[in-house]
C-alpha cells in the first residue's frame, strides 16, 4: 500500500473542493445557481484531473483515452455516492451526517482504486517513454 500516493490523493481532494466551491462561491453572484455549479464542477474536475494524473500518479504523456475512463470513472462514483446515500436516508431519514460521511468515504476509496488500477494505470510502454 503507497501511503505518500494515498496522502497526495486526499489532499488533492480536498483542494478540489475548495476550487469547486470557491468558484461556485464567486459565480453565484453573477449567473444562475445552476450554471454557477456547473462551471464550478467542471472547473474541480479539471484540477482533479491534472493533479491526480501529475501529482499523485506520476503519470507522463498525454492519452484521449485516460480522460475518456476519468469521466467515466467520475459518473462511476456520483452513482456511488448518491447510491449509497440514499440506501442509509431510505432507512432512516434522520441519518443526513452518517449517511453523508458514510458515502464520501466509500466514494473516495472506490475513486482511489479506479483512478489508480483503471484511469491512470502505469503501462509498460508509458514507463518506458518516462
Amino acid at each position: 500500500m503507497n501511503f505518500k500516493e494515498i496522502f497526495k490523493f486526499l489532499i488533492t481532494g480536498m483542494f478540489v473542493v475548495g476550487v469547486d466551491m470557491g468558484v461556485y462561491s464567486l459565480l453565484i453572484h453573477y449567473l444562475p445557481y445552476t450554471i454557477a455549479k456547473g462551471i464550478s464542477f467542471t472547473c474541480g474536475g479539471a484540477a482533479a484531473y491534472i493533479l491526480n494524473k501529475y501529482w499523485t500518479f506520476a503519470c507522463k504523456g498525454k492519452s484521449k483515452s485516460e480522460v475518456f475512463r476519468f469521466i467515466i470513472a467520475n459518473v462511476c462514483a456520483l452513482v456511488v455516492n448518491v447510491g449509497i446515500n440514499y440506501l442509509i436516508l431510505a432507512g432512516n431519514k434522520e441519518k443526513v451526517f452518517i449517511a453523508l460521511i458514510t458515502a464520501t468515504s466509500i466514494t473516495a476509496v472506490f475513486t482511489y482504486v479506479i483512478f489508480k488500477f483503471w484511469v491512470f494505470k502505469i503501462t509498460m510502454s508509458t514507463k518506458d517513454n518516462s
